[in-house]
């Protein structure tokens, strides 16, 4: 762990000063255990002139005179003076500084002494050159904390989703509470509730909300993980809380500046392809059916090349030569090479009493599907002045600004229209002969061509985010702190469909407009007291109170039947309103909160932290708007006691237990409240204004609240080299915020309401150590594993019969939401149900296909199922089990059929630096889940539709002259009705997350460049995986609660190559 905090806080940044006279001093700088310390300051005492040591330990410098002091100062460790005179060589031995050590760690509202953590905290370290590469700082989070599971698939712009611990609610998000430099900040969700128009076949791509957040900018992350560590943040800190800090100038006199510059280039690819029919296959294939159904064959197919077939006036149908089909591979032909650039540059200094950091980048990032751009710049000017002696006055402000196009689909796709499911599902013959080769009505299918060309989805915005304190010391220990924080976002979405695709064919061209405004402020008022007294008792202690307000406005409007057919040349006036011309979002929130938090050290060895807040929500009615969240927490640390040191094993010990209660009122506002909506509609030709109920109101709603407990460990043997953390933890969430589904008569689906529980226990270990540090070599390995079951103790409903293990039985459930709207899967692929894993697939049980010619059913099932098998079901279809016995196939047959939880999550890093080379390499896998391949819904049938298929599914197809077990008939169509068992795969993976090499050249005399490093990447290289579709890692519906686990046409994986070099002055 200390190799790794030491990189994170090296600023490869210096500047060399050379005066005349004076001589050159050579040494090495290393820590009392003999490791090399890199990044170290040396300067010449009284002056800005100085170095800092390279990779190794290392530093030349030329002195003033032939007896300047040297002063060697590093973060961490105690600073040290040597005099020059008679020496040309030094070897400088620093020593840990254990109260800076102690203070790196930033938890809510504060910090607080690395000794002191009576939580659960994780601190994300990566080396400089591999954390710039990442668009956002969320990705960074992959495989490199215990506990926290993120999801996404890394094209330009694209939504992840992060999971600590598992999910705490049915229906709101799980997503963690993003805290930068003090301020709350709102990430991806509150985009993924605009869709188009109401039209679910046309869901658009949650996009990030945390790329303008430049991961160059970062000086370190933390994620507090139980309630111990997060009930300071109440009612937000429920899913975890990941704490951001931005960089910062060094501490020091007249500190000169340091100028850092960086740029990069990648290229991506897709990972894999999915094998379906070539042109030539696809004829054949339809052309059997065409037979099967004794219709006129559709295609001619002579040497390879495949004809359209005419009628030639007689009623014959004969070849057409001079038109020969195209055969395409689609995925070859919109999947291209991705191109990427990243660029920036920072400058960091002190004048003694003001610390700046300037910065600024930008980005060119360009996906696999040349419509996925984004072109972002980024600014960003930290400062804190020393006003007085007691006055400090911290700024740090940032703007960005982002402009994107985005394909159909991604992380919220699922709509039988998006980008993804047409390149898989369309025809791959296209010939000028076919006048209809554009749009299929019936399949509502469009040339992936057109989806390039015709269809637009391009987003502006702009984000701002202002965090500043003053802080004045009241008295020794005593300090007040005043907080102020914006979040500023403003962000308009436009999209197109044109003529040449199906939707915009339907209805003359349509443009889908929406605008998204948020102001977000915070003010803290805090007194923070920190004093030691007869050198064996410590008192950290914060008392305050804040105020959070949230302003959203957001807007969506869609016209149709437009003269003009291109999005640029096109104005809304020019159309006529469509389906929904308005939907207006008013959304306010506040909270109001008073907080407290002491931790009291006794010799440093036994620790108690109670916290308490106390949280007062809009979005409650009174009576129910306060929520009370108190935790509390003790740790000892054995290491200090004399009889665990003289059993000279542990270098350190410290046991850590928790408890903890946290809250979330995650739901939408206003939900108790009886408003209307205004809404447009027309009548009689003209546009008419009217209004309508929102909702059910619900004025009983109160608090969703989670219980935890956390036992953990943390060790060091072998001097520190080998040093883990364990933890275990049970979570208990009680009065569930649900939308629970109403009757029809109602007039609405569901009402929210208080009502069920859901338990989560596990545990993490994370390992790290150096394994060799010698000889110029450092090799460091590191790994985690986590594991979370989750479980629903209580849904509040009355039990119905379903059947479960082939068992009728008595159950309390509801079903999730219905996966598309569309002809296939218009149905839930999950169910919650007491006393399971939280949704767990719900479907039909199979037992594959009906071959009576080669399977003796009776040997294997008896005469009985025989017999009922021969009457259900045809030779080529599915066999389904009847599980209530009553000759047919239905909903009240289904039962459990996989689930999509893993047993657990795991990651691997190893380091190993050799002089100037450093390879830095991270994995990280999950085992044990499942996932529905929703491609194969309409890939793995040969229905005999006009789209595509598996290559598999035709030549493996059940025949009459070569039955097949494995896949159905020509013209099977089972599959638009049920959720098969078949469909359901492991999803378990290994994969190379990050490798990266780099060189750090020994720069002199030029041009006043201090350290220069080069370094190439390669990301996600490979998956080692059973999974049939493009990528384990599912993107599909990320925000849905109701649905998990579908692989519904998730965007392809890529791997990424990259190159990069960084210069330090």
């Amino acid at each position: 762990m200390k190799k790794a905090l030491l990189g994170l806080l090296v600023l490869f940044i210096s500047t060399l000063s050379y005066a005349q006279g004076g001589k050159t001093i050579t040494g090495k700088v290393t820590d009392e255990s003999g490791a090399s310390l890199p990044g170290v300051t040396v300067a010449i005492k009284g002056t800005t002139s100085g170095t800092i040591t390279d990779m190794n330990g290392e530093f030349t410098m030329k002195t003033q005179s032939d007896s300047d002091i040297l002063v060697f100062s590093f973060i961490g460790f105690t600073s040290q003076e040597f005099n020059t005179a008679g020496k040309s060589t030094l070897k400088v031995i620093l020593r840990e500084d254990m109260t800076d050590l102690d203070e790196v760690v930033v938890v809510g509202y504060g910090q607080v002494r690395k000794s002191d953590l009576t939580g659960a905290v994780a601190s994300v370290k990566a080396r400089e050159e591999v954390a710039r590469q990442y668009p956002s700082v969320d990705m960074l989070l992959q495989g490199r904390a215990s506990g926290v599971q993120v999801i996404g698939d890394g094209g330009p712009g694209a939504a992840l989703s992060v999971r600590i611990r598992g999910a705490n609610s049915l229906n709101n998000s799980n997503e963690p509470l993003y805290v930068v430099d003090g301020v709350i900040i709102n990430s991806a969700t509150e985009d993924a509730d605009i869709n188009n128009g109401g039209d679910s076949n046309e869901l658009p791509a949650a996009q990030n909300g945390l790329t303008g957040l430049n991961a160059n900018d970062i000086a370190n992350v933390e994620v507090l993980k139980d309630a111990s560590a997060t009930a300071i943040y109440g009612s937000r800190g429920a899913n975890g809380v990941v704490i951001i800090t931005t960089k910062q100038g060094e501490s020091g006199k007249d500190q000169m500046p340091r100028v850092n510059i960086y740029s990069s280039v990648d290229f991506s690819e897709m990972t894999k392809k999915i094998d379906l029919l070539d042109g030539v296959g696809y004829a054949n294939y339809q052309n059997e059916y065409s037979a099967q159904q004794g219709n006129e064959l559709k295609y001619h197919v002579e040497e390879g090349v495949v004809y359209p077939l005419a009628d030639d006036g007689t009623g014959s149908f004969v070849p057409v030569y001079d038109a020969p089909y195209v055969s395409k591979d689609w995925q070859e032909e919109v999947y291209s090479m991705g191109v990427s650039y990243n660029a920036g540059a920072s400058i960091s200094g002190s004048n003694g009493k003001t610390k700046y950091y300037f910065s600024g980048g930008y980005t060119d990032q360009t996906g696999i599907v040349e419509t996925n751009n984004i072109k972002r710049g980024d600014l960003r000017l930290n400062l804190s002045t020393q006003i007085s002696n007691r006055l400090k006055l911290d700024t740090r402000l940032s703007l960005m600004y982002q402009d994107g196009s985005f394909a159909n689909g991604g992380s919220k796709s699922g709509g039988t229209r998006s980008f993804t499911k047409q390149v898989l599902g369309y025809r791959p013959l296209v010939g000028t002969y076919d006048p209809d080769q554009d749009i299929d009505d019936d399949l509502e299918q469009s040339n992936p061509y057109s989806w390039l060309t015709d269809y637009k989805d391009l987003t502006e915005e702009v984000r701002s985010n202002i965090a500043t304190s003053l802080t004045y010391d009241i008295i020794k220990g005593l300090k007040y702190k005043l907080d102020l924080g914006v979040d500023y976002r403003n962000k308009e979405r436009s999209r197109w469909y044109g003529t040449e695709l199906f939707k915009g064919a339907q209805q003359n061209g349509v443009a889908n407009y929406s605008f998204l405004k948020r102001y977000s402020y915070s003010i803290n008022n805090l007194l923070m007291y920190n004093r030691k007294f007869n050198k064996v008792h410590n008192i950290n202690a914060t008392a305050g109170v804040t105020y959070d307000t949230n302003q959203t406005r957001s807007q969506l409007y869609e016209v149709s039947d437009f003269l003009i057919k291109t999005l640029e040349e096109e104005v809304p006036q020019n159309g006529a309103f469509a389906e929904v011309p308005f939907a207006f979002k008013y959304k306010d929130e506040t909270i109001f909160s008073v907080l407290g938090r002491a931790i009291y050290s006794y010799k440093d060895r036994y620790i108690v932290t109670a916290t308490f807040r106390s949280d007062k929500s809009s979005k409650f009615a009174p009576g129910n708007q306060v929520g009370n969240f108190p935790s509390a927490s003790v740790a000892w640390r054995a290491m200090e006691e004399s009889f665990i040191r003289d059993l000279n094993v542990f270098d350190n010990l410290k046991l850590r237990a928790g408890w903890g209660l946290t809250g979330n009122q995650g739901m939408p506002p206003y939900q108790t409240l009886g408003t209307y909506a205004n809404v447009y509609y027309v009548q009689g030709g003209n546009t008419v204004n009217g209004y309508v109920p929102e909702r059910i109101p619900n004025p009983d709603l109160t608090w969703e609240t989670t219980e935890q407990y956390n036992l953990g460990v943390d060790m060091a043997f072998f001097n520190n080299r080998l040093r883990s953390t364990v933890d275990v933890y049970y979570k208990d969430t009680k009065d569930l915020l649900n939308q629970t589904p109403i009757g029809p008569s109602n007039g609405f689906k569901s009402i929210w309401q208080n009502r069920g529980g859901l338990e989560n226990k596990g545990f993490e270990v994370a390992i790290d150590g150096t394994v060799y540090d010698k000889n110029g070599w450092s090799i460091d390995l590191g790994g985690h594993i986590s594991m979370n079951k989750g479980k629903i103790k209580d849904l509040g409903l009355a039990p119905e019969t379903i059947y479960k293990n082939g068992e009728a039985i008595e159950a309390v459930y509801y079903l999730g939401n219905n996966v598309s709207s569309g002809t296939y899967f218009k149905f839930p692929a999950n169910i919650f149900m007491e006393g399971e894993e939280i949704g767990v697939f719900w479907g039909h049980e199979t037992r594959g296909v009906y071959a009576p010619s080669i399977v003796d059913y009776a040997a294997l099932y008896g005469q009985e199922v025989a017999d009922k098998y021969a009457t259900m079901f045809e030779p080529g279809e599915t066999i389904i089990v009847d599980h209530n016995d009553d000759g047919e196939i239905s909903d009240a047959d289904k039962t459990v059929i996989g689930n999509p939880n893993p047993d657990f999550t795991y990651g691997l890093s190893l380091n190993v630096s050799y002089k100037n080379f450093s390879l830095s390499a991270l994995f990280d896998g999950v085992y044990g889940n499942e996932i529905i391949n929703g491609y194969n819904m309409e890939l793995a049938y040969p229905e005999g539709q006009p789209k595509n298929i598996l290559t598999e599914a035709y030549d493996q197809a059940w025949r009459s002259d070569a039955p097949s077990t494995t896949y159905n008939a020509l013209g099977y169509r089972g599959n638009q009705t049920t959720l098969p068992d078949n469909l359901v795969e492991d999803g378990s993976y290994f994969r190379m997350n990050n490798i990266t090499l780099s060189y750090n050249f020994k720069v002199k005399d030029f041009a006043g460049i201090d350290n220069v490093n080069i370094y190439a990447t390669g990301r996600n290289l490979f998956t080692v995986t059973n999974y049939s579709g493009y990528n384990p890692q599912i993107t599909s519906f990320l925000y849905d609660g109701m649905i998990n686990g579908v692989d519904w046409s998730g965007t392809p994986n890529v791997k990424t190559y990259l190159m990069g070099i960084n210069v330090a002055f």
